[in-house]
């Protein structure tokens, strides 16, 4: 059986071990920035492709420069103040309706698609923060229970109290505590027979049993 939990635990501690490993490996800040710092347009997409496409074949580019070249185009950081503004509206408003985003596109200087997608970003960026941080909390759960695991292991193999340290002392039930105890009730209880005895004979003779105090 305890082999089964031992198995158990060890895959428990594999899987959040390499869980927690993968999730610290992707927060770095080069994300936050790439996600959140910039927006992809998307709206007049083919024309911006065929600008681009005859612009760089009348240059005899190759085919690849025109397609770095197309996602460069296709790619705008925002201001820092543009992120602020968008911060300060997400804070109330993670959902912003249609209204909204045209309000903030206008005012803003970008496209209803880029401040959608921002809002996107943000949203999936924040899920993906509050799952790094559930399973940190779990990762360091499961290291507290493997410690007091082991802690109980160890005290069951040397056979001390978790609390004081000291030595356990047997209670279960053996033959010989049993037996121990059944003799102890006979001894009782021929005293209490003899005691009774004894008080009837001595009042018969007109004595009595002398108290505690004598």
């Amino acid at each position: 059986m305890d082999g089964d939990n031992s198995g158990v635990h060890n895959e428990f501690d594999l899987f959040m071990t390499s869980t927690h490993n993968h999730l610290l490996q992707h927060n770095h800040s080069d994300e936050m920035d790439d996600l959140l710092g910039a927006s992809t347009i998307v709206g007049n997409t083919d024309d911006a492709n065929v600008v681009v496409a005859d612009h760089e074949n009348n240059d005899g580019e190759t085919h690849s420069e025109q397609r770095m070249a197309t996602r460069r185009a296709k790619y705008h950081r925002l201001r820092s103040e543009q992120i602020q503004q968008l911060e300060a509206v997400f804070r109330d408003c993670p959902y912003p309706n249609e209204k909204l985003r045209k309000d903030l596109s206008e005012r803003l200087g970008m496209s209803a698609q880029q401040v959608k997608f921002w809002f996107q970003n943000k949203r999936t960026f924040n899920k993906g923060k509050m799952q790094q941080w559930e399973t940190q909390n779990c990762w360091v759960e499961n290291e507290k229970l493997k410690t007091e695991r082991q802690a109980i292991m160890l005290a069951m193999q040397n056979k001390t109290c978790l609390k004081c340290r000291g030595v356990m002392v047997q209670t279960q039930h053996t033959l010989e505590f049993q037996f121990l105890y059944t003799e102890n009730m006979r001894l009782k209880e021929e005293l209490l027979h003899a005691t009774a005895y004894l008080k009837e004979g001595l009042r018969r003779n007109g004595m009595s049993l002398p108290s505690a105090r004598d």
